[in-house]
């Protein structure tokens, strides 16, 4: 009698034993599902935030674009840079190594112009005298292709003076090669030509201001006596 107790008890035992095993099993299983389950739904919003990342990105870059392509075709008459306040987004650019093609030694080339960077300053005259002696004159900026090429040849942290001046009275700017200022696409800085007070020979000559970073040049007016580095123009 005490044999067959004791095998019933036995078996009691395996068979506990045998439903503990099985209930940790399951439960391990349903751990390890919930763990895949979740290791899936984060590898899903990974995916959905690189996606939107992605779509992010190009969006950005075709507004770029769309801004950029309508600053180009608004030039075609005037900037929002101007003496009416408006301001203007700072177009970034590349430095270029520029060649001399078949342009005078010391000179570089760019569609049918030449140009001569100048090494000193002088006066807003006194400039316009030395690159008429070189049988040229200074810089006239005729459209926004000519004014990013100057923009990425010069030397960002200098001024240099251009070929616009205010000779016959205030607000009537011309191009000293004769070309018709209302012909040409306008590029004054922000709040520009504002011809400052302070100075007592008013402020009648064009130059382009030094920059940190090298981008789009804007025109400004100055007093024609300071002293600038310039920037002469020919014809190849």
């Amino acid at each position: 009698m005490e044999s067959q107790y004791r095998q019933f008890g036995s078996s009691d035992n395996s068979s506990g034993d045998a439903e503990h095993i099985t209930t940790a099993q399951t439960g391990l299983k349903r751990i390890g599902g919930g763990v895949l389950y979740g290791v899936l739904v984060l590898l899903l919003l990974l995916i959905l935030l690189m996606v939107t990342g992605i779509k992010f990105s190009q969006l950005n870059k075709e507004i770029t674009e769309v801004k950029l392509n309508l600053e180009r075709i608004g030039s075609g008459g005037k900037t929002a840079a101007s003496s009416s306040g408006a301001t203007t987004v700072p177009v970034v650019l590349q430095k270029l190594v520029p060649v001399r093609g078949a342009c005078r030694a010391g000179w570089v080339s760019h569609e049918r112009s030449c140009y001569l960077l100048s090494t000193d300053a002088v006066t807003w005259s006194r400039a316009e005298e030395r690159c008429r002696a070189l049988s040229g004159h200074l810089v006239v900026l005729n459209n926004v292709e000519e004014l990013d090429y100057i923009s990425k040849i010069v030397e960002i942290n200098f001024n240099y003076w251009i070929g616009l001046v205010e000779r016959e009275h205030e607000g009537h700017w011309s191009w000293v090669d004769g070309t018709d200022f209302k012909s040409t696409p306008t590029f004054w800085d922000n709040g520009q030509p504002d011809d400052w007070d302070f100075r007592e020979s008013g402020e009648d000559c064009g130059q382009i201001h030094p920059s940190e970073s090298r981008k789009r040049k804007l025109w400004n007016d100055a007093d024609c006596n300071l002293t600038y580095l310039f920037i002469c123009e020919s014809r190849v």
